[in-house]
Protein backbone atom coordinates (compact mmCIF):
# COMPACT_ATOMS: atom_id res chain seq x y z
CA UNK A 1 0.00 0.00 0.00
CA UNK A 2 1.38 3.33 -1.29
CA UNK A 3 0.21 6.42 0.71
CA UNK A 4 -2.13 8.25 -1.61
CA UNK A 5 -3.88 11.63 -2.05
CA UNK A 6 -5.16 12.95 1.90
CA UNK A 7 -3.10 10.51 3.41
CA UNK A 8 0.11 12.11 2.23
CA UNK A 9 0.66 14.26 5.31
CA UNK A 10 3.15 13.13 7.84
CA UNK A 11 2.21 12.64 11.25
CA UNK A 12 2.06 14.17 14.06
CA UNK A 13 4.98 13.81 17.22
CA UNK A 14 2.59 12.08 19.05
CA UNK A 15 1.28 9.80 16.86
CA UNK A 16 4.50 9.06 15.38
CA UNK A 17 5.27 7.86 19.04
CA UNK A 18 1.95 6.05 19.79
CA UNK A 19 2.63 4.20 16.36
CA UNK A 20 6.06 3.62 16.90
CA UNK A 21 5.14 2.02 20.09
CA UNK A 22 2.78 -0.30 19.42
CA UNK A 23 4.85 -1.04 16.27
CA UNK A 24 7.58 -2.16 18.92
CA UNK A 25 5.78 -4.53 20.49
CA UNK A 26 3.67 -6.11 17.39
CA UNK A 27 5.63 -9.09 16.53
CA UNK A 28 6.76 -9.95 12.53
CA UNK A 29 4.86 -11.64 10.55
CA UNK A 30 7.30 -13.75 9.99
CA UNK A 31 7.38 -15.44 13.86
CA UNK A 32 3.57 -15.74 14.44
CA UNK A 33 1.74 -18.28 12.57
CA UNK A 34 -1.38 -16.03 12.18
CA UNK A 35 -2.12 -12.62 13.26
CA UNK A 36 -1.56 -11.67 17.04
CA UNK A 37 -4.04 -9.24 19.04
CA UNK A 38 -1.49 -6.91 18.75
CA UNK A 39 -1.66 -6.73 14.98
CA UNK A 40 -5.18 -6.16 15.26
CA UNK A 41 -4.27 -3.24 17.68
CA UNK A 42 -2.24 -1.50 14.91
CA UNK A 43 -4.85 -2.37 12.55
CA UNK A 44 -6.98 0.10 14.98
CA UNK A 45 -4.35 2.36 15.63
CA UNK A 46 -3.87 2.84 11.91
CA UNK A 47 -7.76 3.35 11.50
CA UNK A 48 -8.01 6.06 14.38
CA UNK A 49 -5.07 7.99 12.30
CA UNK A 50 -6.69 7.48 8.88
CA UNK A 51 -4.90 4.92 7.68
CA UNK A 52 -6.90 1.80 6.38
CA UNK A 53 -5.03 -1.15 5.23
CA UNK A 54 -6.91 -4.46 4.23
CA UNK A 55 -4.84 -6.93 5.67
CA UNK A 56 -1.61 -7.39 8.44
CA UNK A 57 0.66 -7.54 5.68
CA UNK A 58 -0.13 -4.27 4.62
CA UNK A 59 -0.36 -2.81 8.41
CA UNK A 60 3.09 -3.93 8.98
CA UNK A 61 4.75 -2.44 5.79
CA UNK A 62 2.00 1.11 5.85
CA UNK A 63 3.54 1.34 9.30
CA UNK A 64 6.82 0.89 8.21
CA UNK A 65 6.68 3.54 6.10
CA UNK A 66 4.92 6.03 8.13
CA UNK A 67 7.77 5.80 11.11
CA UNK A 68 10.22 6.36 8.05
CA UNK A 69 8.35 8.93 7.14
CA UNK A 70 8.82 10.70 10.57
CA UNK A 71 6.86 13.59 11.80
CA UNK A 72 5.82 17.05 11.97
CA UNK A 73 5.90 19.18 15.32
Amino acid sequence: MRLRGENMRKLTRSEWEQLDTQYSVTPALDDTFSATGEHYVLISLLNRLGFYPHSTKEAMSLTEELLARGYDD
